[in-house]
C-alpha cells in the first residue's frame, strides 16, 4: 500500500476520533444540568431560602444566611372577620364602651355623640341637628366598613382634631364585633366585603390564565423539557450517523486510491523477463 493511501486512512481515523470526541463534549454540556456532580455546587451557591423553595415548595425570607426565619406578616382580612363576627358580643361591647355618649335605637336622641342607628353606609356627618367637630365635617363620603374599622381602632388618627375623646378599640375581635352590631342596627347597611382569596386560589387562577394565553404573533411557544431533551438526543444521533457516513466515504476513497496506486505501480514496474533480457 502506498504512502498516499496510508495518509488517507490515518486522516479518516483522525476525523472519526475528533467527531466522536465532539459528540461526547456536546452531550456533556447538554446533560450537565441533570448530573449529580453539580448538585452540591448548586446547593452551596443558592441561599437557604431558595433551597427551601426548591425542596419543600415553602418560601420564607431568611436574614443573614443563618438567622431565624422572619415570621410571615399576618394579613388582615376584614371580609372574613366580619363574616365570622359575633353580633351579640358586639352588642355587649357597644353597651359597655359606647352608650355613655351614643344611643343606637331608631329615633333615639343625640347625646355627647350622635345617634348611631343606621350609621353603616350613611354620610359621616348625617345628623343635621348634631354639632359635629370641624375634623368630622371636613371628612367626605360614607361610613364604609373599612372607614369604621379605622375610626374605631384610633379615632384621633382617623380624624385629626376630633373632639371625640375615645381611645379606640385596639383588639380586632372587639372592634369587628361592634362593627357587625352597628350593621345589624343599620337597615340600609351594604353587604360585608368579600373575604380575600386564599393563596392557593390565586395561584390556580393565575396558572389557568397563563395556560389560556396563546403565544403572540412571531413568538414561539415554550418547549417542554422532555421534548427539548428528545430533540437534543435526535440531533446527537443524526450527528453520529453523519460522522459514520463521512468515515465510510473516506475509507472507500482511501481504498480506491490505494488500488489505483498499486495498479499504477504494477504497470510501471519491469517484469522479471524484461530485466533478464536487459
Amino acid at each position: 500500500m502506498g504512502e498516499l493511501g496510508l495518509n488517507k486512512i490515518l486522516g479518516a481515523l483522525l476525523a472519526t476520533a475528533l467527531g466522536l470526541f465532539g459528540l461526547k463534549t456536546l452531550s456533556d454540556v447538554v446533560f450537565a444540568h441533570g448530573g449529580e456532580g453539580h448538585g452540591e455546587e448548586h446547593a452551596e451557591a443558592t441561599s437557604l431560602s431558595e433551597q427551601m423553595c426548591e425542596k419543600f415548595a415553602y418560601c420564607v425570607e431568611v436574614a443573614g444566611g443563618g438567622a431565624a426565619a422572619a415570621e410571615e406578616e399576618e394579613v388582615f382580612d376584614l371580609g372574613a372577620l366580619l363574616a365570622a363576627a359575633d353580633v351579640s358580643r358586639g352588642e355587649r361591647t357597644f353597651k359597655g364602651q359606647c352608650t355613655t355618649c351614643h344611643t343606637i335605637d331608631a329615633g333615639g336622641a343625640n347625646g355627647t355623640g350622635p345617634n348611631l342607628h343606621g350609621v353603616v353606609g350613611a354620610a359621616k356627618h348625617h345628623h343635621a341637628d348634631f354639632n359635629y367637630s370641624a375634623a368630622m365635617t371636613s371628612l367626605g363620603g360614607t361610613w364604609t366598613y373599612e372607614d369604621l374599622n379605622h375610626w374605631l381602632e384610633n379615632p384621633s388618627s382617623f380624624a385629626r382634631g376630633t373632639s371625640m375623646s375615645f381611645a379606640g378599640l385596639r383588639k380586632d375581635p372587639d372592634r369587628i364585633n361592634v362593627i357587625a352590631y352597628l350593621a345589624s342596627q343599620s337597615p340600609d347597611a351594604p353587604p360585608f366585603p368579600d373575604p380575600l382569596p386564599a393563596a392557593g386560589e390565586d395561584d390556580g387562577a393565575d396558572a389557568a390564565a397563563d395556560g389560556a394565553e396563546a403565544p403572540a404573533d412571531g413568538e414561539e411557544a415554550a418547549i417542554p423539557a422532555d421534548d427539548a431533551m428528545e430533540a437534543v438526543e435526535g440531533a446527537a444521533d443524526a450527528a453520529t450517523e453523519t460522522v459514520t457516513d463521512v468515515t465510510e466515504a473516506v475509507v472507500e476513497e482511501a481504498d480506491a486510491a490505494t488500488e489505483t496506486a498499486e495498479e499504477a505501480f504494477d504497470e510501471e514496474a519491469p517484469t522479471p523477463t524484461e530485466e533478464e533480457g536487459e
